[in-house]
């Protein structure tokens, strides 16, 4: 254990953004008359929100100093390193505190990754070097030591901000005794010293770095009282790095040759599967529905009647369950949206790695506004089909998602609470939530909802509907909808594996995945692949005289999502996270995240579905 961490303490006084880069926690059109009031609504949710539209390239006049002039420094959390999740206030060990915590005020963002930033001791004046500076002098008592003791077997990490940079160090180290002959247990050392290294260009700081120096310790093993004095030294040095760029350490990890190489590779092969699925495809179509299409433009009536043309009657049947249908419709098309204003804003600089909960706030602001997308489709969609009911479909809509998540969200709070977790919410930030639900999503909701039932159009289906569904004839095992779901599965989590696995290791590991452009290819592959494979199955079942297509669609577009969880479990599996806590969140998280790739992604295939059979029986119509 002793080589481990003095490995992983280097590595962090050196490069921490490789081991501590992890992203703050843990990828229709929209409709509207009038944009004033979405406008007004979007005021009031930044206003309350505090989002930070600015990235951090815009606001660098925030940030100049004169010399001596105090540089803010927050901490803000601690936990083991192998448990992202798992993480509590800094003062919840007993370090050395001020008279007065005071907290600053977080936004949204902030609150929901977790952050809980508390004023401290250190004294840090720009561009004035410290050495030896006494922090406090602290008397630990037996069950104080317990806790460091317990912190350093835990490999606890703390997380500081100073002038809005984090940075992170250990708290102790452990020393086995291996080489001693009496079989003496490990010894347990407490750093009391902090060498801080900041680095600055002009007026402004760019760069800062913390070092627990592993010379300055004190020997916690036993649990006797002691008085530990803790000390800080702070070194200035210039550096050639422009404030526009400071932030760029944070993603010197993905840039590395060895993972631009992976994500290559693995956008070759993406691209590899697509093309050989694209050829099958063509093969599929060229042969044998041209070859259909001939047999039914021909004089001989026994050719005129093919396997998916005798099932013309049945074909564009409303599929049951219809308001559930429709509210997947509504929900996966939003998610969708969500997911595209997600990749412009990372595009545009305004998500960036440590963002100050950017990223939380931009979930909740965006999810809110497209809420009237949701609202909309649903209801149109709807309103093809029935004139009334539609209020029941934009309700379900409304809760198909948030419903679950609300659920799920609440279990872990309730676990965080129990633990003492930072990742509990507080009161206040529960009530905000809540504000936002009524006063923007539910009228937003209700909103597009309205639109889609008064611009509502009949549904022309190419051929007319039979009073009386057509017997669908046995088939084999695997042409039914286990075999199919598994095929449609399976080939486009292959495709994006090796970028899958990159993005379990930034959401739960210590590595940033800041090639947003790579990522969002391996987006639009995973869109192709699964909207490809939806019309070839689709094609499949038709020909088999099958006609209940709809619901089939949807579960084989959205059966990527459970292997995307199968493969969660495997990550797991092979990572060192232990402890219900963060058991819960890794599942609980992973489980939302999956449930909305599932709505995504079955939407997108019936869609492309939708579009095929649509287009293949207008073919047959015009002949």
């Amino acid at each position: 254990m002793i080589v481990a961490s003095r490995f992983r303490l280097t590595h962090l006084t050196t490069q921490p953004s490789l081991i501590f880069g992890r992203k703050s926690s843990t990828l229709c059109s929209h409709i509207s008359m009038n944009q004033t009031p979405q406008l007004i609504l979007l005021l009031v949710l930044i206003t309350a929100l505090g989002f930070p539209l600015p990235s951090a390239t815009a606001s660098q006049n925030n940030y100049r100093y004169n010399v001596g002039d105090h540089v803010p420094l927050f901490v803000n959390k601690v936990g083991p390193l192998n448990n992202p999740s798992e993480t509590f206030e800094y003062f919840d060990l007993p370090f050395c505190r001020p008279d007065d915590l005071v907290k600053k005020k977080e936004s949204l963002g902030e609150v929901l990754s977790g952050d809980r930033l508390t004023n401290a001791l250190y004294d840090l004046k720009f561009r004035e070097d410290k050495t030896g500076e006494i922090l406090c002098h602290n008397t630990l008592k037996g069950n104080e030591i317990a806790k460091f003791r317990d912190a350093i077997i835990n490999e606890y990490y703390f997380q500081m901000y100073c002038d809005d940079l984090p940075f992170w160090g250990f708290i102790g180290k452990v020393e086995e005794q291996s080489w001693a002959l009496d079989g003496s247990s490990p010894k347990y050392y407490l750093f009391k010293h902090v060498q801080f290294d900041a680095f600055y260009n002009g007026d402004q700081v760019m760069e800062i770095r913390a070092f627990s120096d592993p010379n300055h310790v004190v020997d916690i093993t036993e649990d006797a009282e002691i008085t530990v004095k803790f000390t800080y030294s702070v070194f200035w040095n210039a550096t050639s790095t422009q404030f526009e760029s400071r932030m760029d350490k944070y993603a010197r990890a993905s840039l590395l040759p060895t993972y631009r190489q992976i994500h290559w590779f693995s956008i070759i092969n993406s691209i590899l599967i697509v093309v050989l699925l694209m050829g099958l495809l063509m093969v599929l179509f060229t042969r044998h529905l041209k070859n259909d299409l001939k047999k039914i433009t021909s004089g001989n009536e026994e050719d005129k009647e093919v396997g998916w043309k005798y099932i013309h009657g049945d074909v564009f049947r409303r599929p049951p369950q219809m308001i559930l249908f429709c509210a997947i419709l509504g929900t996966g098309t939003q998610l969708l949206t969500l997911v595209f204003f997600l990749f412009a804003l990372a595009f545009l600089g305004v998500l960036y790695p440590y963002s100050n909960g950017a990223l939380c706030t931009s979930l909740v602001v965006v999810y809110t506004l497209t809420s009237t997308i949701s609202g909309y489709c649903s209801a149109s969609f709807y309103n093809q089909f029935a004139e009334t009911g539609w209020e029941r479909s934009v309700f379900l809509t409304g809760v198909l998602y948030l419903g679950p998540l609300f659920l799920i969200l609440s279990i872990l709070n309730t676990i965080a609470i129990s633990y003492g977790a930072t990742a509990a919410l507080p009161f206040g930030t529960i009530v905000e939530l809540f504000f936002v639900l009524v006063v923007a999503n539910i009228p937003l909701l209700a909103f597009g909802g309205v639109i889609g039932h008064h611009f509502r159009s009949k549904f022309q289906a190419p051929s007319a509907t039979k009073r009386i569904p057509r017997e669908i004839p046995p088939s084999a095992w695997y042409r039914k909808t286990p075999g199919q779901m598994f095929l449609g599965g399976l080939l486009p989590v292959s495709a994006i594996v090796l970028e899958l696995h990159s993005f379990y290791a930034s959401l739960w590991g210590y590595k940033i995945l800041t090639l947003s452009g790579i990522l969002f290819v391996t987006f639009i592959i995973l869109v192709i692949l699964v909207a490809m494979l939806s019309v070839a199955l689709t094609y499949i079942q038709l020909t088999m005289e099958d006609h209940e297509w709809w619901w089939r669609s949807v579960l084989v577009g959205g059966s990527t999502a459970l292997f995307m969880f199968g493969y969660c479990i495997f990550f797991y599996l092979r990572s060192s996270m232990k402890g219900f806590l963060q058991l819960s969140f890794f599942f609980g998280y992973n489980a939302c995240i999956c449930y909305a790739i599932f709505l995504m992604l079955g939407t997108i295939s019936f869609r492309a579905s939708f579009l095929f059979v649509h287009h293949i029986y207008r073919a047959v119509k015009n002949e």
